[in-house]
């Protein structure tokens, strides 16, 4: 069975056209401004951003299930909603990214999305705090300032384009995820804290183990941004693994740990 992500047409290209908004002319990139191996990368990189967009589409979706079933006020749905719909847009705008760059883009391999029973058979209020938490409040933030970093630096007009269109989007996510949080919250007996606390760390650690020991690494010199320019990767949506872990420990310090020290979620 092939996953090439396909659009069907007809009556569907009206509902996604909105969805979309204004339109990104991926026919005009200029492979002839940018490096071939650069341009190698970057479509393994973009491909990499379809897979992990797709999954953050079924995961939002699968929110929009656990916010009903807690019995969540009736304006968080909206919300929820529209967190599915960007998710969906950032999908179609990364594989609009890797058709331009000469890749076929595909779905995961499966495209189902499979989460642990254990996970599955918590109550809905555990599972909406859980996700919005890990995923929304975390992931969202740190997106934010991975993508935003790249917006500022690309001068390519197709990349810009979509990598602006998402941090838009993505900015939006996480308000709702740390509003959502701090409120759903409060329904939780203060015993709980440490649970919630434990589910920060791990969901930090995957980050923390690679950027801490490239930063560890390098002189001090090195560890500021202006050490790392990369315009030419910046031009494909591209980091280099050092200026990468500059910007997480820059999210990090000044956007996520106050943020989660406010809510006692980490020390």
């Amino acid at each position: 069975m092939s996953h090439t992500i396909k659009e069907a047409g007809g009556v569907f290209t009206l509902f996604h056209r909105e969805l979309m908004g204004e339109p990104i002319d991926f026919s005009s990139f200029d492979h002839t401004r940018h490096d071939e191996a650069l341009l190698a990368q970057a479509r393994a990189v973009w491909q990499n951003r379809v897979e992990t967009e797709f999954r953050s589409t079924q995961i939002m979706n699968r929110f929009v299930a656990e916010v009903l079933g807690a019995g969540d006020p009736i304006d968080v749905y909206a919300g929820a909603l529209d967190l599915v719909a960007d998710e969906v847009k950032h999908t179609a705008l990364c594989a609009g990214v890797v058709r331009a760059l000469g890749g076929v883009p595909r779905f995961p391999d499966p495209p189902r999305l499979t989460d642990p029973p254990r996970f599955l058979e918590a109550p809905m209020v555990e599972r909406a705090l859980t996700t919005a938490i890990s995923m929304v409040a975390i992931n969202e933030t740190l997106s934010v300032g991975y993508v935003t970093d790249l917006a500022e630096r690309c001068s390519d007009p197709v990349i810009k384009a979509v990598l602006d269109a998402t941090c838009g989007d993505e900015e939006g996510h996480q308000d709702f995820g740390w509003s959502y949080v701090e409120q759903s919250l409060s329904r939780f007996e203060p015993s709980t804290l440490k649970d919630w606390r434990h589910l920060v760390a791990t969901t930090l650690q995957p980050h923390l183990s690679t950027a801490r020991p490239l930063l560890e690494a390098l002189p001090p010199e090195k560890r500021v941004l202006d050490a790392w320019p990369e315009q030419a990767h910046a031009d494909l949506g591209l980091f280099s693994a050092e200026r990468q872990a500059i910007v997480f420990q820059r999210t990090f310090d000044e956007q996520l740990a106050p943020r989660l020290r406010r809510l006692e979620l980490f020390t």
